[in-house]
């Protein structure tokens, strides 16, 4: 494996790599990859599953999306009620929890 920057922050050994095919992704690539849904990135009641969620990089960048959309609401009730539909249509799993 090429050992640059990337490499370095997205793998945390080689073994690791190779037992559980544990690879962490980058701001950069998480963004890429929800502008591809970007129209449901940004849609308070979409529902996001990440199956291996790891450090939660997607989960972080959906409901950071989702929550923008709350900038301009003036009512504290409405926020809450509209925060609290981001946060619980955000799922994720880690079945690997070897540290």
């Amino acid at each position: 494996m090429p050992s640059n920057e990337n490499t370095k922050t997205q793998i945390k050994s080689s073994q690791r790599v190779a037992q559980h095919g544990e690879v962490f992704t980058n701001p950069r690539e998480v963004n890429a990859m929800l502008d591809l849904v970007r129209d449901e990135s940004f849609r308070i009641d979409s529902r996001f599953l990440e199956p291996a969620c790891g450090d939660g990089n997607f989960l972080i960048e959906i409901l950071r999306r989702k929550l923008s959309l709350l900038r301009d609401i003036r009512s504290h009730t409405e926020w809450e009620f509209q925060s609290l539909i981001a946060v619980g249509s955000c799922y994720g799993i880690e079945l690997n929890v070897a540290s």
